[in-house]
């Protein structure tokens, strides 16, 4: 490996690149990341860089759509590392990836650990990219909406999709939770660039701000809405508090009905469980035969099916006040 990239960095480069080290620094499920440390032939320190390399196709997602949305971003000003170089076809190290740089004294921060200042900070950037015009900015988008209206339509289909593509049988649930989302979805006005990821675990701290948001590879025009649902019910519910999440997004002028939070929740279970079942068809092919693989496309994909089960059987009808739609007490519905 360290040789192949060697030789894609002197070409991309325009000056020669000996590649000293390469370690892997995160266990991610759709990307492996590897710290890559370099030298010139005299021995003057290039880089480090960061590595991020697809896994066998794990959610559906491309790594040359990611490299391309961080590139238009970065332009409009959102913090993220500056990425240098992509390798979309898989010819050099067996799987598509591109080149970033690695960001010295900063960490991600953690899921378990994000401190009250640190997600007021994460709160305030992340609002910042909803706040972009996103009809006015050339993001490469594989799905363009054509109106806001079509935005949370087109990632319904688009996760369904998905899901199909990498089961051999209809899921039924899923099947009856796709046609829910289309029929209770909320209305737009203005397209937003969503992230699809965010929270603790996806964002980069030092001295209690952002330096960079990172996996950018589920990001879209949408809702933001989702964003903030996805931040609070699922990937920082292990930071703080629902209570205490929405108490500082109330602070920055964030708030959603409580028709909003179930709806959203409702959207990011789906779109976790669709993106999920692609890992199983992906150990059960042989093209990614990591354990994770098989638990994520089984165990955490039925986790993510029966509380979405549970939202769409507590709402099977819209009422007249939506905001009186609930989310069934979980520990029932997982019984």
């Amino acid at each position: 490996m360290r040789e192949a990239l060697a030789a894609l960095l002197t070409t991309s480069s325009g000056f020669e690149v000996n590649v000293t080290r390469m370690e892997r620094i995160t266990v991610g499920h759709s990307r492996a990341m590897y710290r890559v440390d370099c030298a010139s032939p005299t021995g003057v320190p290039v880089g480090p860089f960061v590595l991020r390399m697809e896994q066998g196709g794990v959610f559906g997602t491309s790594s040359a759509e990611e490299f391309g949305v961080m590139r238009s971003l970065a332009s409009a000003g959102v913090p993220l590392a500056r990425v240098l170089w992509s390798e979309p076809t898989g010819d050099v190290l067996g799987r598509p990836f591109f080149v970033m740089d690695y960001l010295q004294g900063a960490d991600p921060a953690n899921e378990r650990a994000m401190d009250r200042a640190s997600a007021d900070s994460f709160i305030r950037e992340l609002k910042k990219l909803h706040e972009l015009d996103g009809t006015g900015l050339a993001i490469p988008f594989a799905v363009r909406p054509a109106s806001p209206g079509d935005a949370t339509h087109l990632q319904i289909d688009r996760w369904a999709a998905t899901y199909r593509a990498a089961a051999p049988v209809c899921i039924p649930l899923l099947e009856e939770a796709e046609a829910w989302l289309h029929a209770f979805a909320p209305p737009l006005d203005r397209l937003a660039v969503v992230h699809g990821d965010a929270g603790p675990g996806n964002v980069v701290m030092a001295e209690g701000g952002v330096v960079a948001f990172t996996d950018f590879e589920f990001t879209h025009l949408g809702d933001p809405a989702e964003d903030w649902a996805f931040c609070v019910t699922m990937r920082g519910a292990r930071t703080m508090t629902r209570g205490e999440w929405t108490d500082l997004l109330g602070r920055h002028g964030v708030v959603l009905s409580a028709w909003e939070w179930t709806y959203w929740e409702a959207f990011n279970l789906f779109k976790g469980a669709c993106a999920n079942r692609t890992c199983l068809q992906l150990f059960e092919n042989g093209a990614n035969r990591a354990p994770n693989m098989a638990i994520i496309g089984t165990t955490l994909h039925q986790v993510f099916l029966r509380r979405l089960a549970g939202i769409v059987g507590a709402n099977p009808v819209p009422p007249p006040d939506r905001s009186a739609m609930s989310v069934p007490d979980r520990g029932a519905s997982a019984r």
